[in-house]
């Protein structure tokens, strides 16, 4: 048994690679096909990371909802503190 991905372009990532691009794949700022195929092959595979990008998407769609694009610092400051902390 290998830890080889079945695409040869794909390689296994950790969580913390993946966390340092999600915020560039959530905004579609992720142009290389490897990289993304990278992160969402992590995602399919961690309940940890998924969870965190299903909140990290149900959080923009809430600011977009509300007229605001970018949420403030503070909150953003906050988030990671709770992230960090799962």
């Amino acid at each position: 048994m290998t830890n080889e991905s079945e695409n040869p372009e794909e390689k296994n990532i950790g969580c913390l690679e993946a966390f340092d691009h999600l915020y560039a794949y959530l905004n579609n700022e992720i142009t290389d096909q490897a990289d993304l195929a990278n992160i969402e092959h992590h995602l399919s595979h961690c309940k940890s990371c998924f969870s965190r990008a299903q909140m990290e998407r149900e959080l923009n769609q809430r600011m977009k909802e509300s007229g605001q694009e970018t949420p403030p610092e503070s909150l953003k400051k906050r988030l990671r503190q709770l992230i960090d902390e799962l």
